[in-house]
């Protein structure tokens, strides 16, 4: 028994095949725009610095 297992693509929502080359992204346009968006700092992750430590 195979199971299928469907991604939505982050940027634009369309559902991306398991065996993608490009997945999480549908397609290279998707993937280059989220490495623009990370690249121009548009997106970042949340980081915490503890403010006790100098």
């Amino acid at each position: 028994m195979s199971n299928k297992v469907n991604l939505t693509c982050p940027n634009c929502k369309k559902i991306v095949e398991i065996d993608s080359k490009f997945k999480p992204f549908c397609s290279k346009g998707c993937k280059s725009i989220d490495f623009l968006k990370w690249a121009n700092e548009e997106v970042s992750i949340e980081t915490f610095e503890d403010q006790g430590l100098d």
